[in-house]
């Protein structure tokens, strides 16, 4: 698990990190290493990419305190629980406080900071998996449901369509695209290098396929029999999935 300490109080900092090391070393062979980053100001945290699963907050210098700057990160996209660790400022007790917010108290208790990873764990681990893409000016986090169809813009670049119709260019071969998604079974190839989200189809004729936002793609020769073959297997896999996830609660 990946998490940042963004404090402006030194000595708390240090101690933070020497607490998140010790708890690191503690769960090695069981729910594995944590990795710590540390920033001691608002601009620092800002033009990091957002690839921590929990941030740690406690800010009251430089004219910005916590609860203003996790709305900032709320606005850059970062939607991660935020741990606010009360000390002078009681963050229970603040307006407008952003969602997914966690408290701890100052100084920090070492048994609380263990059920607080626990709790952080369960929540990683409940959510759905965000894959990554670059180009040359951003890095995009999508999960794969998030991913309605994609095509090659050039041997280079992938243009990757969303189910709230955005668009991201990214740099890579179609080929590294679908080993991205190699280990989901809901995603196929066109022979026109076209990638669908099976259960994202709407339907299937001869020669075109229709995504369910409208868009139309030509399908080859035979390619629709094999097409709606592959979209029978995927969906009958989500029902059986669902009925075993209705089974166990």
């Amino acid at each position: 698990m990946h998490l940042a300490i963004c404090d402006d109080h030194m000595a708390d900092r240090k101690q933070m990190e020497r607490l998140l090391g010790r708890e690191s070393d503690r769960r090695l062979n069981t729910t594995g290493v944590l990795y710590v980053d540390s920033f001691g100001s608002k601009e620092s945290i800002l033009t990091t990419p957002m690839i921590y699963d929990a941030i740690f907050m406690d800010m009251t210098e430089d004219g910005c305190d916590a609860v203003e700057l996790s709305h900032m990160l709320r606005a850059d996209g970062t939607d991660v629980p935020i741990v606010f660790c009360c000390d002078k400022v009681d963050y229970r007790k603040s307006k407008n406080l952003p969602d997914n917010a966690l408290f701890l108290d100052k100084p920090i208790v070492v048994a609380e900071l263990t059920e607080m990873i626990d709790h952080l764990l369960s929540i990683k681990n409940s959510k759905a998996q965000k894959l990554e893409f670059r180009n040359q000016t951003d890095t995009i986090y999508l999960t794969e449901n998030q991913i309605s169809y994609a095509w090659p813009e050039s041997n280079r670049h992938v243009c990757i369509h969303t189910t709230d119709s955005r668009e991201y260019t990214t740099d890579m071969s179609i080929a590294s695209f679908c080993g991205t998604l190699n280990k989901y079974d809901n995603f196929i190839l066109l022979a026109s290098n076209t990638v669908l989200n099976m259960r994202l189809i709407r339907s299937i004729s001869m020669f075109k396929v229709t995504m369910q936002d409208g868009k139309s793609f030509r399908l080859g020769f035979g390619e629709a029999k094999i097409l709606r073959k592959s979209v029978d297997a995927c969906m009958e896999k989500l029902a059986q999935g669902e009925k075993a996830q209705e089974e166990e609660a």
